[in-house]
């Protein structure tokens, strides 16, 4: 994400263009350690600071992201492993669909 802005940011000329480049590219990085964390949270603690910046991009940027991101977290830390990994996937899909994809 850092060299995408340092790389737009070496550009001549400026726009709208440009943000949306950063937001989709922020995005689509929140969202592959979302999934991410969805498929490992049986085998391993998701808990990290990177999906701590995951969600937190999803809270800032989509809408109710911050109940969103909420309910991920309740989910991956479900004491039960096989409704642990369901809900953690189906909210990383409802993450998914609310951020437009």
């Amino acid at each position: 994400m850092t060299d995408i802005k340092k790389q737009l940011s070496n550009v001549a000329f400026g726009g709208s263009w440009s943000e949306e480049i950063l937001n989709t590219a922020g995005l689509n990085a929140a969202l592959s350690v979302i999934f991410q964390a969805a498929d490992d949270c049986v085998e391993r603690d998701v808990a990290t600071a990177e999906l701590d910046q995951a969600l937190e991009f999803i809270r800032t940027k989509v809408g109710k992201g911050s109940q969103l991101a909420a309910q991920f977290l309740k989910a991956v830390r479900c004491p039960n492993q096989d409704v642990r990994k369901h809900e953690a996937m189906r909210i990383a899909q409802m993450i998914n669909r609310w951020s437009g994809r």
